[in-house]
């Protein structure tokens, strides 16, 4: 059951089963005794999906075109429609569609039609005049629109994208002709358009935007940028930063000089046997950064080192113990095998009288066991 039946059945059982008849009360005349009905007297109320004044006339599917019905939301199509909602005409030919002198209409049988359009036309109707554009194709070069005033032109025309001219779009116009760059940028053709080279201070497609060299943030490590009026830029660096961005450590530079320094003293040993005082304001910012680099191990490195060397004590502990407790098992058997054995041994003596008697004891130890 699709969903118009469903609606259907629901729209017209549901009110057959709740009918708000009143007792001892008569409609009017002439109402309809099952689609219509009252509340007070003289009274013709429809059911959903009839209407009139006696409920007698039921109400078509919605959008039904050219159909009545019998119950409510049917569409039954009238002579010459078809379809679902009765808008389709079974002789479309009939209204002459076919334009432009094209009077041959041919029907298809399920509504449809097909024109034979008169020489020079085309469409479904007949409508479109086959003109330049179409009959000899489009001689538009570049991505250019063909023209021909609606098939009525004698010749196709061009419509040209921009950056492009001529008859059929195939010359490629200079756009740096017109100067679009400002501001003392440098033009240069690209083809469909233009790109400009701007000088310092200036951006955007044409040069026209003033830019601010510290807009960028050039000044690293949180350094301060300051611009000058020529269009250039100074970075106050922070202590143990210098250079232009305040890129490179002081701290690294001090390693450099130690480095160099010390290569010096040793190409020339002669020549630096008494340093002066920047020298040895170096070493000390040498020594410095040496002993700041001495501190290998941080505090979460001496922790993790701590617990490693915990487990692996453990560990050693534990397999200490297990040999041991080993041993000491085979240690008490063989105590408690020797004293069974001097026992068994005194008992023996004292039955036979204290005779001399040689008596062997043979200890675990002193038996071979072999497989059988």
């Amino acid at each position: 059951m699709d969903f118009q039946t469903g609606r259907f059945f629901g729209y017209f059982f549901w009110p057959l089963v709740n009918l708000p008849f009143t007792q001892g009360v008569e409609c009017k005349p002439g109402c309809h005794p099952v689609s219509g009905y009252c509340e007070v007297s003289s009274e013709c109320r429809c059911q959903p999906g009839w209407q009139g004044p006696l409920c007698d006339q039921c109400i078509p599917f919605p959008g039904c075109v050219h159909g009545t019905c019998a119950k409510p939301w049917q569409c039954m199509c009238e002579e010459g429609w078809i379809g679902s909602l009765c808008d389709t005409d079974v002789h479309p030919c009939s209204s002459k569609p076919c334009t432009n002198n094209s009077t041959t209409c041919i029907e298809t049988g399920d509504g449809g039609y097909i024109c034979l359009c008169a020489q020079g036309y085309t469409g479904k109707n007949c409508r479109v005049k086959k003109g330049p554009c179409i009959v000899n194709g489009s001689p538009c070069q570049n991505g250019g629109t063909c023209v021909d005033s609606n098939g009525f032109a004698p010749h196709a025309s061009c419509l040209c994208l921009p950056g492009f001219t001529g008859h059929f779009c195939e010359i490629d116009m200079d756009d740096c002709e017109s100067n679009p760059c400002e501001n003392g940028g440098t033009c240069t053709d690209i083809g469909r358009g233009f790109r400009c080279l701007c000088p310092t201070g200036y951006g955007g497609a044409s040069c026209g935007s003033r830019v601010t060299t510290c807009a960028s943030g050039p000044c690293q490590n949180g350094g301060t940028c300051h611009e000058h009026p020529s269009g250039s830029f100074q970075c106050i660096c922070k202590p143990h930063y210098v250079g232009v961005t305040c890129a490179s450590s002081s701290r690294n530079v001090s390693v450099g000089v130690e480095a160099k320094h010390r290569w010096n003293h040793h190409l020339h040993p002669k020549a630096h046997t008494k340093p002066d005082r920047s020298q040895e304001q170096e070493v000390l910012t040498i020594k410095e950064t040496m002993e700041s680099r001495r501190q290998l191990l941080n505090k979460s490195q001496v922790i993790c080192f701590m617990v490693l060397g915990l487990l692996t004590c453990l560990v050693v502990l534990g397999t200490t113990g297990i040999i041991f407790f080993s041993k000491f098992e085979a240690w008490l058997a063989n105590a408690r095998y020797s004293h069974l054995v001097r026992k068994e041994r005194d008992c023996f003596l004292k039955a036979n009288d204290g005779e001399n008697l040689s008596v062997n004891i043979i200890f675990p130890e002193k038996i071979k066991q072999t497989n059988e």
